[in-house]
């Protein structure tokens, strides 16, 4: 998951006790907190992520497959006739050896650049990895990632992130290290997929995250994919929603919503565009 700061300068009736939705709102929302996470890690779990979108969400998936594939994500933010965008992902991934670039446009007029250098390896269904981001744009600062992920059954997996190793600090806000653990298991033939995930830091658990997502292929000559995730505080409140569905297989397009935890309107919209090629058979579906 990408960098989070402290919700100064955000309107009173928008602010919330919040935890793995905070980023969504620093987003989207026009607050002048100047950090923004990318914004696959607002969808994804660390432990059901292989393609180049691993490079920021947990880095050991970039191993999970020996494959090669791009990326590409545009967000806008307050999607309508206000809406501008509010982020740029480009990434690409070969065998394990992953490159990406983040462009944030922030409310204030402000713009953020963030480089991320990322390699994994794994064998026997175990994969780890690390990620290197460097923060520039009104600031200059390196934080690292380091992840793991783990078949434990064939149906089952398991995986987690240690976050901002170095505690970089980017525009006056220093990221916290943040553990995230996470669970996945699939069920009818792989066709649906639970996912959860947590958030601690040395004050404890910040917040959790629950996954839901699904392929259609039945009548269709391109798989049709169903996201769904809820992120709750610590005491299980409601702080954000993402809402998506994507066109394809190897070549996938896709469209996610995010919303804040009383639903009253979407804040982001994301398009994104997915390029894999894989060197072996592939093992599971994939969003």
């Amino acid at each position: 998951m990408g960098g989070r700061s402290d919700p100064e300068g955000l309107p009173c009736g928008r602010q919330r006790t919040v935890g793995l939705s905070l980023p969504l709102l620093l987003l989207a929302s026009g607050a002048l907190a100047q950090v923004a996470p990318n914004n696959a890690t607002l969808y994804l779990h660390p432990s059901d992520v292989s393609d180049a979108r691993a490079l920021w969400v947990n880095p050991a998936g970039l191993a999970r497959f020996p494959e090669a594939a791009v990326h590409l994500d545009l967000t806008v933010g307050d999607p309508g006739a206000r809406g501008r965008l509010r982020q740029l992902t480009l990434g690409l991934n070969s065998r394990g050896l992953s490159l990406g670039y983040q462009r944030d446009l922030f409310s204030s007029g402000g713009q953020g650049h963030t480089y991320r250098l990322g390699y994994a390896a794994g064998r026997a269904g175990l994969a780890a990895g690390f990620a290197t981001a460097l923060y520039r744009g009104g600031t200059s600062s390196t934080g690292w990632d380091l992840g793991i992920l783990y078949d434990l059954a064939p149906a089952l997996s398991v995986g987690g992130v240690i976050e901002n190793i170095g505690r970089p600090v980017v525009r006056d806000s220093t990221l916290r290290i943040t553990y995230v653990p996470s669970a996945t298991l699939q069920l009818v033939g792989r066709q649906i997929v639970l996912s959860a995930l947590g958030q601690l830091t040395s004050d404890g658990v910040a917040g959790y995250g629950f996954g839901l997502r699904g392929t259609l292929r039945a009548g269709t000559s391109l798989p049709i994919g169903l996201l769904a995730r809820l992120d709750t505080d610590r005491s299980l409140r409601r702080g954000g929603f993402a809402f998506g569905f994507s066109l394809g297989g190897e070549d996938r397009a896709g469209l996610v919503a995010t919303a804040p935890g009383d639903a009253h309107g979407i804040d982001a919209l994301s398009l994104y565009g997915v390029s894999t090629r894989r060197f072996t058979g592939a093992r599971r579906s994939v969003r």
